[in-house]
This record gives structure tokens, C-alpha cells and sequence, in this order.
């Protein structure tokens, strides 16, 4: 099991425990929250959106004119010369470049508009497969309950009942097992009820980037 759980085999011995039903205590809006801001694809998504964004900038910022101004000072012999100084003032105005400019504005514009697109996809995605799982853990607690507060309790006492009335030669064997095998598939259909309920719980803990046990 260690090799293939990618363990060394110093590691401690993997050791096998009951399945317990894990309670939520968070409900939907908590957990989508929790996705929008821990869920790697909406987060990769909503960096792709931010980049076209600064790209966006700076196409704006070759629009408008790029103004500089140096200061400069020199000092030779104190005897002969003056010191020197020197101030320019320039600007480089964009009038040549506006029909390579506006492309490629538009360009960046469509380049956000299709990486926003792509984030509002991804979300709803996310949402939604975050929202079956959420019902899926809502059913499967409601049945476990039904399971543990009403049918299995009522089937064990039918069998323990059905052992007496075997004992004491007042029901056959046959009625008997068939107690014990309704017991049997109403305990199996409760272990089974669980393991949904804990994956579904898993793949909630997956989407939303939060431990919920």
C-alpha cells in the first residue's frame, strides 16, 4: 500500500478506521466564496483577465504625449570658467503612430474581453458542480439519518424479536433469515449512503480550497 500511495516504507503504518459521518458547517454562498477566491482555475482565469488589463494601460498610455525634462551641470577650472548648467524640456508627441496604436488597442480590448469570458465560464462552472455536490451532501445526510434514527434500528429489533420467536419454536427459519438479510441490505445501503456522502464532501474540499473535516 505504501508504494503505491508513493509512501516510503518508513512512514508510518497505514492503519484502517471506521468511516464517520463528517457535519457541514458550511453553507453554499460560505463555500463559493471560499472557491472564487481558492480555486486554482478561477484564480488562473482571473490572472489572465488581470495581464489584459495592464495591457490595456499601456496601449492608452502610447496615446498621450511622452514628456521629458534633464538637468545637467559642469564645472571646470573655478579660475577661468563659469559652471555650466543646462536645462531641456522635450515631448514626443504621438501623431505618426495612431493607426498602429489603435490596433492594437483594440486588440488588447478584445484579448480582456475574451480572457473575461473566460472567467465568468469558468466560475459558472465551478459554481454549478459545486452546487450538486452540495445537494448530493444534503440528501445523503438526510438519508443517513432516516437510516440510523428509523430503519435500521426498526429491522435489528425485528430480528432480535425474530431469534426469540425461533427459540421458542414460534417462527420458522426461513422468516428469520429473511430478517437477517434485511438488516444485512439496509446495513450495506447505510455504509454506502456514507461513502457518498464523504466523497462528496472530498470533491467540495477540492473545489473550494478549504478543509472541512
Amino acid at each position: 500500500m505504501k508504494q503505491l500511495l508513493g509512501r516510503t516504507q518508513t512512514s508510518p503504518d497505514l492503519v484502517v478506521e471506521e468511516i464517520v459521518e463528517t457535519p457541514v458547517t458550511r453553507n453554499f454562498d460560505e463555500l463559493l466564496s471560499a472557491a472564487q477566491s481558492n480555486n486554482p482555475h478561477i484564480s488562473g482565469a482571473q490572472k489572465s483577465v488581470d495581464r489584459q488589463k495592464v495591457a490595456i494601460e499601456i496601449a492608452k498610455k502610447d496615446f498621450y504625449p511622452d514628456f521629458n525634462a534633464q538637468f545637467m551641470w559642469q564645472r571646470t577650472d573655478p579660475s577661468q570658467y563659469r559652471a555650466y548648467y543646462q536645462f531641456t524640456f522635450g515631448a514626443r508627441i504621438p501623431i505618426y503612430h495612431k493607426k498602429k496604436q489603435q490596433p492594437e488597442l483594440a486588440q488588447a480590448e478584445i484579448d480582456k474581453a475574451r480572457a473575461q469570458s473566460q472567467l465568468e465560464a469558468q466560475s459558472q462552472e465551478v459554481s454549478s458542480i459545486l452546487r450538486q455536490e452540495c445537494v448530493s451532501v444534503e440528501k445523503s445526510a438526510e438519508l443517513l439519518k432516516i437510516y440510523r434514527d428509523g430503519l435500521l434500528p426498526q429491522a435489528r429489533a425485528e430480528l432480535q424479536a425474530g431469534f426469540a420467536a425461533y427459540q421458542s419454536n414460534r417462527q420458522d427459519f426461513q422468516a428469520l433469515l429473511t430478517s437477517f438479510l434485511d438488516v444485512l441490505k439496509l446495513d450495506q445501503e447505510y455504509w454506502q449512503t456514507l461513502s457518498e456522502h464523504e466523497t462528496a464532501l472530498g470533491q467540495i474540499e477540492e473545489l473550494a480550497g478549504v478543509s472541512l473535516r
